[in-house]
């Protein structure tokens, strides 16, 4: 299994990004400088800023100190500017000696820091320079003095501390600042912008861009977006947003996480040098699976070992790529959720395939409210799914097919959806899902499919499904509520007999039939109560749709050796339900 924190350990290529930007974050003449490590969720920020910050920690000849400030561990706790320049003196105060000799400058910063608190409106005003002139004016009416004079003092004295503590630049890293609430997201860049705009200070911010966006527009009511962007451009002046991955990228990333498991720590660093050349030329799969046999001295296993693991996922990294995007903690995520699986198919002697497991675990993960939908319609019996197969002939009908089912209209609608399915390994709708939808129980919260509910819900679940409107839903709900145990048929049985005389469509009335016909089939005793409601409480109403499924019902019934009265035929009789359901004679 993989750890979700983030690492230094490079095995998505950082290394050329870590080197440029440690070079900016050093540059004299750029400061004072705030830095923008900009990305989505799970992309990397965190292990790309720590790479940085060991990058500029270990050059030589620089007086340089850096601090990491996670902005979300305050939250709530403390005033961001209160927190942030008090985290900056505590990693200066570390040298003990120096420390002691500037103590008459940190009293003069630590004053200026309480009184600056006093200033909050000002920043407000200052940074997105829209000021509010009576709001100004009476912020000073108080303390006008007092924080004029702080605001003054604060820089000069910061400066001297620095040069009291033989630091020319320090670099502060803020994490997780995205994480935050809006108001401390505003306090912490008001602070960069006001207390701390220095020369000697560079901040190094990790965030996901239109989170910031969102928090300006909270706080500040700004709705238009590129005014949001002005205002991110005013505190970000270099902005980085870490490139996407692309296929051979990925290939690469997963196959080093899986060969990385199987190391240790020393064969981590050489694993990592290896990887510009596991990308050159068209093999990056083949070189990667080549390593572990020319590097056995770092293995904690047998290569052969780690080879076999590799070849249970590099081959379907592709259909891996389609669902995730290549977003680093999503496939570490998912690289636990399948191995997980795969254990707990063998330790439950399932018989599945790897490339089928992977691309359902792709499916449920990418396209959470389409798979549901397989659960909830696939056959109980043989494993299939109707939703599939008909999905699948009315794309490749070129619209030639309608479908009447709207759960199939809506997925045909999911983006990408089709062109997944029909890709190699190919979901047909005939492949048995049972034992990967039985897996799918155990992760990623889908409890469509939990067996220990209450009698009463499962069969009030069944026969909502039954009369749904839905020809796939009905259909396989029908078939699902055949293979349950007595107790629940009895009650979904009842439930649809109390129901049917009471159904206003003739759609609905007509699939409940069907279902009760489906029911009956498995569980013969229920056909006399069946027969009996249909035959003396539902009005056929002219509606042929009815008829035909009353007739039908009616064939079921007596091949299975029950008495329809005469009566009821005549009642449900119409020359097309007789057409449609009069049972054809074999010819001789």
């Amino acid at each position: 299994m993989w750890s979700d924190r983030e690492t230094e350990n490079d095995c998505l290529g950082f290394a050329s990004y870590v080197d440029v930007l440690a070079g900016v974050c050093t540059l004299p003449d750029l400061a004072p400088l705030t830095l923008g490590i900009f990305g989505s969720w799970g992309s990397g920020k965190t292990s790309l800023m720590r790479m940085l910050r060991s990058r500029i920690e270990a050059m030589e000849g620089k007086r340089i100190k850096t601090l990491w400030f996670n902005a979300w561990r305050y939250e709530g706790r403390d005033e961001a500017q209160s927190a942030l320049i008090h985290a900056i003196l505590a990693r200066l105060a570390e040298d003990k000696t120096l420390w002691a000799q500037a103590s008459d400058v940190i009293c003069r910063i630590k004053k200026g820091a309480s009184v600056l608190k006093l200033a909050k409106f000002i920043g407000k005003t200052a940074v997105t320079l829209t000021p509010d002139i009576s709001g100004f004016i009476d912020c000073f009416a108080e303390e006008s003095e007092k924080v004029a004079e702080s605001m003054e003092a604060f820089d000069g004295d910061f400066g001297l501390l620095l040069q009291k503590m033989e630091v020319d630049h320090i670099i502060v890293f803020i994490d997780d600042l995205d994480r935050c609430s809006s108001d401390k997201v505003i306090e912490t860049f008001e602070t960069i912008k006001l207390f701390l705009n220095t020369p000697a200070c560079t901040f190094v911010i990790g965030a996901y861009p239109e989170r910031i966006e969102d928090a300006v527009g909270e706080i500040y009511g700004v709705t238009e977006s590129q005014r949001r962007k002005d205002y991110l451009e005013k505190i970000v002046q270099i902005p980085f947003s870490i490139p996407a991955q692309e296929l051979r990228d990925i290939t690469c990333y997963v196959g080093m996480l899986i060969v990385a498991r199987n190391l240790a720590k020393e064969g981590l660093r050489e694993l990592c040098a290896a990887r510009t050349t596991f990308l050159e030329g068209d093999s990056v799969s083949e070189k990667i699976r080549e390593w572990p046999k020319d590097n056995q001295v770092h293995l904690k296993g047998k290569p052969e070992e780690v080879q076999c693991e590799l070849d249970g996922i590099l081959p379907y990294v592709d259909v891996l790529a389609r669902g995730l995007r290549g977003n680093p903690r999503q496939i570490k995520r998912f690289l636990n959720i399948v191995s997980l699986r795969q254990r707990l198919a063998k330790a439950n002697q399932l018989a599945t395939r790897s490339d089928l497991l992977i691309k359902l675990a792709v499916l449920e993960y990418t396209w959470e409210d389409f798979f549901n939908a397989v659960v909830d319609t696939v056959d109980p019996q043989t494993g299939h799914s109707a939703l599939i197969q008909e999905m699948l002939s009315v794309a490749a009908s070129d619209g030639q097919i309608q479908s009447e089912s709207e759960l199939v209209t809506e997925s045909l609608a999911c983006p990408g959806l089709v062109d997944f399915l029909s890709v190699e390994p190919a979901l047909n709708g005939k492949n048995d899902l049972q034992p990967y939808l039985f897996l799918a129980q155990t992760s990623l919260g889908q409890g469509t499919r939990q067996a220990l509910v209450p009698v009463d819900e499962k069969a009030k679940s069944l026969a909502r499904l039954i009369a749904s409107d839905d020809p796939i839903r009905t259909r396989t709900a029908s078939r699902q509520a055949a293979v349950q145990e007595p107790a629940v048929v009895a009650a979904v049985v009842r439930i649809l007999l109390t129901d049917l005389p009471l159904a206003t469509r003739a759609i609905i009335q007509t699939h409940m039939i069907n279902g009760l016909a489906e029911i009956c089939k498995s569980h013969s005793e229920h056909f006399v109560t069946t027969l009996k409601t249909i035959s003396q409480q539902l009005d056929p109403k002219g509606q042929e749709a009815v008829n035909v499924a009353v007739n039908s019902f009616f064939n079921v019934a007596e091949s299975a050796g029950h008495k329809v009265d005469d009566k009821a035929k005549a009642r449900f009789k119409s020359k097309l339900a007789e057409a449609l359901t009069t049972p054809k004679k074999k010819s001789r």
